[in-house]
């Protein structure tokens, strides 16, 4: 198979969102937590370990309009919400075929319009769909069916937004900069707000010297799970849950002394502090925690060691954690494991390019021939239910 400064803030902050991991002095955490031991293996994960079976609905869009980068995808009603880049983000909205059904707003300066979402989120309740804009640092309102309902100023500059218990959860990402936030002299990767977006509660307050080292993690810096939602502490190995008005420590990613010392590596750093982890990596440090996701029998996350990327299985019923280089072998359909953009009761979802599916003669995987996938076919959404 083939295998001006405001435009250049929020070009780190686009970059930053693709990373994963802050710092926070973790005494002040008293309750329980679970210890997942890891360690890099060459090995590669077998699908079938964790997964039953995958649905592929390939994404059907008309002529000329481009699906970019697939960032994330909600699932709501029977709809994929999908969030990609093939200018500037949108929201392309997808029938359970697959089939296109409307964009939600538009890109410009106009009422009902964004500038640049950085997340979006689902209430729900009132099926609005909510956009977060950091360039005009608003918050767009529109019905599940692409109707604009209002805007309301951001509460939090931050990188990422859920709809969560009667309110919102903000994800700051360490989230610092001179133009939008300067006066801030204090700084917590976790807003809580009510549904008026008066901010209520705030955790894991920032170190002031990371305070500018900016990073998310789409499409898991907030991550539901059940009742809650895991918390992707930038810059640690902790994992954290918020649930019902409360955060507590959930998770600690145990690499043993593999384990990288942020701080150190910071002061050590001579750049731009929005752009440390990209040196960062350039050390083999073993970070970037990323695309988590939890179920009732499983966690899947990813992570980089010695500049590889580590896939991870653990399996919360034995506290077992199976590693292997890269992403899980495809011994179901023989094809291959997308990159992870959501989930959704009890599913993983992942994206795949077409052109990784076909081989010297441009042949799919005869499991995968029904979906009639050619080389300039739009990207394919992989549903799998996991064990």
């Amino acid at each position: 198979m083939k295998n001006t400064q405001i435009g250049n803030f929020f070009f780190l902050i686009l970059l930053g969102s693709i990373l994963v991991v802050s710092c926070e002095n973790e005494s002040s955490q008293n309750n329980d937590f679970i210890t997942i031991n890891l360690s890099p293996k060459n090995d590669s994960l077998i699908m079938s370990q964790f997964i039953s079976n995958v649905d592929y609905v390939p994404l059907k869009t008309p002529a000329n309009f481009p699906i970019g980068n697939i960032e994330s995808v909600v699932i709501h009603d029977n709809f994929f919400f999908v969030n990609h880049t093939a200018t500037k983000a949108v929201i392309s909205v997808f029938n359970a075929k697959g089939d296109f059904q409307y964009n939600i707003g538009s890109i410009g300066r106009g009422p009902g319009e964004y500038v640049a979402m950085h997340g979006f989120t689902i209430n729900t309740e009132t099926n609005d769909v909510i956009i977060m804009d950091l360039m005009t640092q608003k918050m767009h309102y529109y019905t599940e069916k692409g109707k604009y309902l209002k805007s309301e100023k951001l509460p939090i500059h931050g990188l990422d937004i859920m709809s969560f218990e009667n309110g919102f959860v903000f994800w700051v990402g360490n989230l610092h900069n001179t133009i939008i936030n300067k006066d801030v002299t204090k700084l917590w990767n976790l807003y809580v707000t009510n549904s008026n977006l008066e901010i209520t509660n705030k955790f894991l307050e920032v170190p002031k010297e990371f305070m500018g080292v900016m990073q998310g993690s789409l499409p898991s810096s907030l991550s539901p799970y059940k009742d809650g939602v895991n918390i992707v502490q930038p810059l640690s190995n902790y994992i954290y849950e918020y649930k019902k008005g409360e955060l507590k420590t959930k998770y600690y990613l145990d690499f043993g002394s593999l384990n990288c010392d942020f701080l150190g590596e910071f002061r050590k750093d001579k750049g731009n502090p929005g752009s440390f982890l990209f040196r960062l990596r350039k050390t083999g440090a073993t970070y970037y925690f990323s695309h988590f996701f939890e179920f009732n029998n499983y966690l899947y996350f990813t992570f980089l060691s010695g500049n590889e990327m580590y896939s991870t299985i653990y399996d919360k019923n034995q506290n077992i954690a199976n590693v292997g280089k890269g992403y899980p072998i495809d011994d179901i359909n023989d094809a291959i494991f997308g990159k992870t953009v959501g989930s959704y009761q009890g599913h993983l979802i992942s994206v795949i390019d077409p052109v990784l599916l076909l081989d010297d003669e441009n042949n799919v995987p005869p499991a995968l021939q029904y979906l009639q996938l050619t080389e300039n076919s739009n990207p394919v959404l992989a549903i799998y239910k996991i064990h």
